[in-house]
C-alpha cells in the first residue's frame, strides 16, 4: 500500500496489477510495484535486434504504456493511482521538442495520467515534485449535494473509472487507494489490436485517453492493445509472443508512414509489407483486420526523403493486403481532413481533434458492409419518408433498386447509384465529411441538401459546384401526349444514332446507353416517312434525361410530347417522373412546368464534380 503521506484519506485499497486493461504482460518489481508492458518479452528482443530499423528508439518506445489503463468501480470520492513515471525517451523528447519549438512555446510534458469517471474526462495529470501518486475527485460538481452538507465517504454513488497511463513512457505502478468502501476491477473485454508506429502511439495529443486508437476500441467495447511504436516500419517477426496473451476481436495495421524520411526501395519494402502481414494472417487468420494505407501529411511542412519510395507505399500495401481474405484496405488519406490545422505538429501527427475525426471514420469504414444491406435499405427508406421532396431522386432510384445505400443514420444517407453516381442528403455536417471521406470515393455527388454541400465539396476535394433544380411529378393519371406524334421505345439497333446525336455523351457510356435501349427506357419520335427525329431516356439511375429535338424538328412540340410520354411509360410502372435541370435551361424548365411538373429551386439541389 502507499505511504502514509499519499494515502491520508484513504479507507480502502487494491493491488494495481488486476485492474489493469490493455496489457499484455507485466512484470514485478522491488517493494511491490510492477511494470505494465503492451509488447511480449519475445516482441522486445526482436524491437531491439539488428533487423530492426531503429532498435535503440524501438526500444524506449515499446516501454510506453500507450493503450493501457486501470479501470474499475469504486463508491470512494477520492482515489489516488501510486504510480513513477520513467523518464522521457530521448527520441520522444527530441520529436515533442521540434513541436514546442515551432509553436514558438518553451519545452514541456506532453503526457501524463487521465482519468474518466462516468464518461467525464477529468484530464491528464503527474505526480507533483517528490510525490509517487496522482490523485483525482471523482464526484461531479454539478451533482455534489446542498451547500453546507457532507456526503460520508463510501456513501456516494458508484463509480466507473478509467485511468489512462502515459502514451509517451513507460511507468510502474503498486496501488490505487481511495475514500470509500470498496474498489472491485472491472472485466477485461476482447481486444483491439492495433500495429501502427507514432501515430498509433498517441504522439502528439497531449492525452493518452485521446489518441485514435483509444477512442476507437471504445466506441466498439473493446479493450486496446495500442503496439504503435515511434519510428516503426513494416518489421517481420515482431509479433512472436503475442498471440497466447491477447484475444483479438479486430485488428487494424498503421504502418507505411515512417518510409518516407529515409532512402528505401520499393521491393525490400514489398517483401516486407508481405512477410509481416503474412504474420498476422497465420497468426489471426479468422479476425477482420482492416489495413491502412498510409494518412495524410504536410509535404510542404516536412518534405520526404528524395531517395525515399514512399510515393509506392500505398499500392504496395494495398496489393498485398488483398492477398489475405480477412484483410479490407482503408486509403488512410480520407481518414483525416487534408488540414495542417489538425495536426499538432503541423506536419504528420494529428492532434486530439484529428484522432478524433481518425477513430470516428475508421469506425465507418470497419462498419461498412458489416450491416445486411435489406436492413441498410429499410432504415434509408423510413428516414427519407420523412424527408424534404428534393430527396425524390434518392428514394426512386433505391425504390427502382438502381442504387445500393452505403450509409443510413439520421443525419446522413448516403447511396451509391448505378453509372457511378453517388448521393447524399443529410443535416449532419460533420458525419457528411466523414461519410464522404470514407464511404464515398467517386464522382460526381448529387447533393440533395444545401446545409452540408460545402462540407461534402471540401472533404471530396471537388473543384466544380453545379446548381441544379430538382423536377417531380407526383400524379397518378397520365399526362396528355398531342395526338398524331409517333412515339415507340428504341432498341439496341438505335444505338449509333442515340449516341451520335447525344448533347452530352459524357454522361453516359456506350455499354450504359446499350443496355438502356435493351431494357425499353429510351422513346424515339418518328416523323410521317418513320424518321428518328428526337428521342429521350434515361440516365443508369433513372433520371429522365438525354432530351434531343434534332435541329430540323425544333419548335415542333416534339419536347413536350416526349417529356409526356416517358412520364406515363414511369406512371405505368407505379414510379415517380424525376429529372435534374441546369438552373440555366430555361427551355426544359418551361416544357417540365407546363406538364405539371413541381421544379424545386436550384438552391435545394447541386452537382459536386471534379474540374
Amino acid at each position: 500500500m502507499m505511504e502514509q503521506g499519499a494515502r491520508g484519506f484513504a479507507l480502502v485499497g487494491a493491488d494495481a496489477a488486476p485492474l489493469l486493461h490493455g496489457s499484455v504482460r507485466t512484470s514485478p518489481e522491488l517493494e511491490g510495484w510492477v511494470r505494465p508492458w503492451r509488447f511480449s518479452a519475445e516482441q522486445m528482443r526482436a524491437l531491439g535486434s539488428c533487423q530492426a530499423w531503429h532498435p535503440g528508439l524501438y526500444r524506449q518506445m515499446a516501454r510506453a504504456t500507450a493503450g493501457v489503463c486501470l479501470e474499475f468501480e469504486t463508491d470512494s470520492s477520492e482515489v489516488a493511482i501510486e504510480v513513477a513515471l520513467d523518464a522521457e525517451p530521448v527520441g520522444t523528447r527530441d520529436a515533442l521538442k521540434y513541436v514546442d519549438e515551432r509553436r514558438g512555446l518553451e519545452p514541456r510534458m506532453h503526457d501524463g495520467l487521465s482519468c474518466e469517471v462516468d464518461g467525464r474526462r477529468l484530464g491528464v495529470r503527474v505526480p507533483a515534485d517528490g510525490d509517487d501518486y496522482v490523485a483525482f475527485t471523482l464526484d461531479d460538481p454539478a451533482a455534489a449535494p446542498a451547500s453546507g452538507v457532507m456526503q460520508l465517504p463510501g456513501m456516494g454513488d458508484t463509480h466507473h473509472v478509467r485511468v489512462w497511463l502515459p502514451c509517451l513512457r513507460g511507468c510502474t505502478l503498486r496501488s490505487v487507494a481511495g475514500n470509500g468502501s470498496f474498489i472491485r476491477p472491472v472485466e477485461r473485454r476482447r481486444n483491439l489490436l492495433v500495429l501502427g508506429d507514432s501515430i498509433a502511439q498517441g504522439f502528439v495529443c497531449d492525452d493518452p485517453a485521446l489518441a485514435w486508437p483509444t477512442l476507437l476500441a471504445e466506441r466498439r467495447g473493446l479493450d486496446v492493445i495500442n503496439q504503435g511504436v515511434g519510428g516503426q516500419v513494416f518489421q517481420p517477426g515482431t509479433l512472436f509472443g503475442l498471440a497466447r496473451a491477447i484475444d483479438p476481436a479486430a485488428i487494424v495495421v498503421e504502418l507505411g508512414e515512417n518510409y518516407r524520411y529515409e532512402p528505401c526501395r520499393e521491393r525490400l519494402v514489398s517483401r516486407d509489407v508481405r512477410a509481416y502481414l503474412a504474420e498476422v494472417s497465420r497468426l489471426w487468420g479468422d479476425v477482420p483486420t482492416w489495413v491502412l494505407t498510409p494518412m495524410w501529411h504536410n509535404e510542404d511542412a516536412y518534405a520526404s526523403h528524395k531517395m525515399s519510395c514512399f510515393a509506392e507505399v500505398p499500392q504496395v500495401i494495398r496489393a498485398q493486403a488483398e492477398q489475405f481474405g480477412q484483410m479490407r484496405v482503408v486509403e488512410g488519406a480520407g481518414l483525416l481532413d487534408h488540414d495542417a490545422a489538425l495536426l499538432a505538429d503541423g506536419y504528420e501527427h494529428p492532434g486530439a481533434q484529428g484522432c478524433a475525426q481518425i477513430a470516428r471514420r475508421l469506425e465507418l469504414a470497419m462498419d461498412a458492409g458489416a450491416e445486411p444491406r435489406e436492413e441498410l435499405s429499410r432504415r434509408a427508406a423510413d428516414l427519407l419518408a420523412r424527408a424534404p421532396r428534393r430527396t425524390i431522386p434518392m428514394a426512386e432510384c433505391l425504390a427502382r433498386g438502381l442504387g445500393e445505400v452505403t450509409h443510413a443514420e439520421e443525419g446522413m444517407v448516403a447511396v451509391r447509384a448505378a453509372g457511378g453516381v453517388q448521393m447524399a442528403w443529410g443535416h449532419d455536417a460533420v458525419l457528411a465529411r466523414d461519410v464522404a471521406s470514407v464511404l464515398m470515393p467517386h464522382e460526381p455527388v448529387l447533393c440533395l441538401e444545401p446545409s452540408v454541400a460545402d462540407d461534402l465539396q471540401l472533404a471530396l476535394g471537388l473543384g466544380r459546384r453545379e446548381a441544379c433544380h430538382v423536377a417531380t411529378l407526383k400524379r397518378k393519371a397520365s399526362v396528355k401526349v398531342p395526338s398524331g406524334r409517333l412515339i415507340r421505345p428504341l432498341g439496341e439497333g438505335d444505338l449509333s444514332a442515340v449516341r451520335q446525336r447525344m448533347s452530352h455523351p459524357e454522361r453516359q457510356s456506350d455499354e450504359q446507353t446499350l443496355e438502356l435501349l435493351r431494357q425499353g427506357r429510351y422513346l424515339g419520335g418518328f416523323d410521317e416517312d418513320a424518321r428518328l427525329v428526337a428521342f429521350v431516356g434515361e440516365d443508369p439511375w433513372g433520371a429522365m434525361d438525354a432530351l434531343e429535338v434534332f435541329p430540323e424538328h425544333q419548335r415542333h412540340g416534339w419536347a413536350g410530347a416526349l417529356v409526356a410520354a416517358k412520364a406515363n411509360q414511369l406512371l405505368g410502372e407505379g414510379r415517380t417522373p424525376w429529372c435534374c435541370v441546369g438552373e440555366a435551361d430555361a427551355a426544359a424548365l418551361r416544357v417540365l412546368r407546363k406538364l405539371g411538373f413541381t421544379v424545386l429551386p436550384a438552391t435545394e439541389a447541386c452537382w459536386l464534380l471534379g474540374e
